[in-house]
């Protein structure tokens, strides 16, 4: 009996003079967090990407940079979705102005930013006393966690690690001003500049200071029970600091044209017609959801919707089961109040990081996203550390059984190993689109989304695949968007102008009222019909139709080429060019308007310049077949 005790004091000292040391356990963790992501760094540009970085006009320049300050995040592309995220765009710049399209430096990034806010969480634990092994292991596993993917791994999920990264300096800030009482307003002050920082870099990051607040009176608890209503005051009185960057900020939104509630484009969320109790209920099934990607981190998918979710406010078991993990969430983090203040921390960290993105206060564009879990989850690893070390005994002062250290060190080197290797894998997928949604087609075959993006990745290669893969999407859903004017697209490109013109004229009259311009989609919907319409000759109508294509997609790429391929069409060469010169101009110079800019020349009978936008458009994309193809015509091989 004596020998089971002398081996696990000696390993609980061992342990926590390591884990009590200033630097090294904040160092592991950020090392940690730097393996598990460091197979990013080869990964190209994925999904929103695209068109966010790839085809944005906005961030090509520096000097454009007081420009993103005055349009929303979306707007180069579709209007209406209120999304604003002006310091996280100008990040996007600054990659551009270093690397161009190189996806490496991008990854990279968002790597650093992972690691900063992996420190964060140890840092977060420390602050508040919690014990040195705790505060460790929730920074371990919220760096290796899988659901954490999608935000590091999708360069655009940079918006989640950046508003983080600020709210975390809003914290620091707000801890100094407690503890330097001197210079507090200066404190203060940087906090609410930081809590500025992390709204502009992301919508949800608003809900910061409440989480913050309940931290500092959880510390302070059992002095605001005894001294009453003054004391809940002068520990919230404080707090009115972060409320002034909502000034600038709602005044940003405002002169920038961005409210605060999406408009246009809900109508595919059904929770958009539902009432506050009916979306109650249909949360409550999806919850279910939150907690599997939390506990689980497996299967992840990069969408969700009413195609694998039930939206619907019916109550089932899905709907019972989550209602209940959630009232236990709550009961239990309320009876934990003062015995176990850091469970009730950890829970209304939860709910708190969630609430705005939880589409019960407000429908948004979808009802669950991946990346959304990035700043909760740490709610997640604070429970579940607390837990593991609970079961060992390492925060006791009397020394645990020898069977308690070893099960609670063994779950966690489980548990991390899995993580991280789960989160090493899923890496991979986001290599891109083509791996991405062959994976997310394993996981959700009754889905269109993945059938259409893997038709979009084999278009130009392997058509006749293609036109498989949009068929399988229209039998999964028959009036599925992307797929239809994907098929339309492809049936252009293969010569069956009879077919893309009907496809596209139903497309046209169909067209709902809730569409607003900008929508880049249907500008390339009606790019697309002008061409069809110049084919037949059609030139009153094909000229219509790229007004309405250029209303639609001012700065869009796709459909800028597609009007001046309907210009060339319809023998006015002269307009393609303009149209393409002026797009030049506009910010979106890509390897599409290039190429095609270069083949207007051509057709002109100016070769030197056509050769010089060919070249400028595989300095852009050096994989850009076309570009390649059209110079090794211009340049033929000697021939003996």
């Amino acid at each position: 009996m004596h020998s089971a005790q002398i081996h696990p004091t000696v390993f609980k000292v061992n342990v926590q003079q390591f884990a009590a040391h200033r630097h090294w356990p904040w160092l592991l963790a950020v090392g940690l967090a730097g393996l598990a992501y460091a197979n990013t760094l080869g990964n190209g540009f994925t999904y929103d990407d695209t068109p966010i970085i790839v085809n944005n006009p906005t961030i090509r320049s520096l000097a454009d940079v007081p420009r993103l300050f005055l349009t929303g995040y979306w707007e180069h592309r579709q209007a209406g979705l209120s999304n604003y995220r002006p310091l996280f765009t100008f990040t996007l710049t600054v990659d551009y102005a270093l690397w161009g399209l190189r996806p490496v430096g991008y990854h990279l990034t968002n790597l650093l930013l992972h690691a900063a806010n992996t420190a964060w969480v140890w840092w977060l634990l420390r602050c508040y006393r919690a014990a040195p092994w705790l505060a460790l292991l929730a920074a371990l596993v919220f760096a290796v966690h899988p659901v954490h993917t999608e935000a590091v791994a999708n360069v655009v999920g940079r918006a989640e690690l950046l508003g983080m990264c600020f709210g975390g300096l809003m914290w620091w800030s707000w801890v100094q001003a407690r503890r330097n009482a001197e210079h507090a307003g200066r404190w203060r002050a940087l906090a609410a500049a930081a809590y500025l920082a992390a709204m502009l870099s992301k919508e949800n990051m608003v809900v910061l200071p409440a989480a913050l607040w309940l931290a500092e009176v959880l510390r302070v608890r059992r002095h605001l029970w005894r001294a009453g209503w003054s004391a809940w005051w002068i520990t919230t009185r404080p707090f009115f600091w972060l409320a002034i960057p909502w000034l600038p900020y709602a005044g940003l939104r405002l002169v920038s044209q961005q409210g605060f509630q999406p408009t246009g484009a809900l109508s595919g969320n059904p929770l958009y017609a539902q009432t506050l109790w009916e979306r109650l209920v249909t949360m409550a099934g999806v919850s279910l959801e939150w907690y599997r990607l939390v506990f689980l981190g497996f299967p992840l998918k990069p969408w969700y919707d009413a195609h694998n979710l039930v939206l619907t406010p019916v109550w089932n078991w899905r709907t019972v089961i989550g209602s209940l993990l959630t009232a236990g969430l709550v009961v239990g983090a309320i009876a934990a109040v003062q015995r176990f203040p850091l469970l009730t921390f950890a829970v209304g960290f939860w709910f708190i990081t969630l609430a705005l993105v939880s589409n019960v206060i407000a429908p948004l564009w979808t009802p669950l996203g991946e990346r959304w879990l990035y700043v909760p989850s740490v709610a997640y690893a604070i429970a579940l550390s607390w837990a593991l070390v609970r079961v060992g005994g390492w925060a006791g002062r009397q020394p645990a059984a020898a069977w308690r250290v070893s099960v609670s060190a063994g779950l966690a080197l489980v548990l991390l190993i899995s993580y991280a290797y789960g989160t090493s894998r899923r890496n991979l997928d986001w290599q891109s689109d083509l791996r991405l949604f062959t994976r997310f087609l394993e996981t959700d075959p009754q889905h269109p989304l993945p059938y259409t993006s893997l038709a979009h990745a084999y278009q130009t290669t392997d058509p006749v695949q293609a036109r498989a893969y949009y068929e399988q999407a229209l039998a999964q859903a028959p009036d599925f968007f992307l797929a239809l004017l994907g098929l339309a697209h492809l049936d252009l490109r293969e010569g069956r102008f009879e077919a893309a013109h009907t496809r596209l004229a139903q497309m046209v009259a169909s067209k709902p009222p809730e569409v607003v311009p900008i929508d880049a989609d249907w500008g390339l919907v009606h790019a697309l019909y002008a061409r069809t319409l110049a084919l037949q000759g059609d030139t009153t109508r094909a000229l219509e139709q790229i007004a309405e294509a250029r209303r639609y997609g001012p700065r869009n790429a796709p459909t800028l080429a597609s009007c001046a391929i309907a210009y060339v069409s319809l023998g006015r060469t002269a307009e393609a060019e303009a149209l393409l010169r002026e797009a030049l101009v506009l910010g979106v110079d890509t390897p599409t308007i290039r190429f095609n800019l270069g083949s207007v020349l051509l057709k002109q009978g100016r070769p030197d310049e056509a050769e010089r936008h060919f070249e400028a458009a595989l300095h852009l994309d050096p994989d850009f077949a076309p570009a390649r193809l059209a110079l090794n015509k211009l340049r033929p091989a000697d021939t003996p």
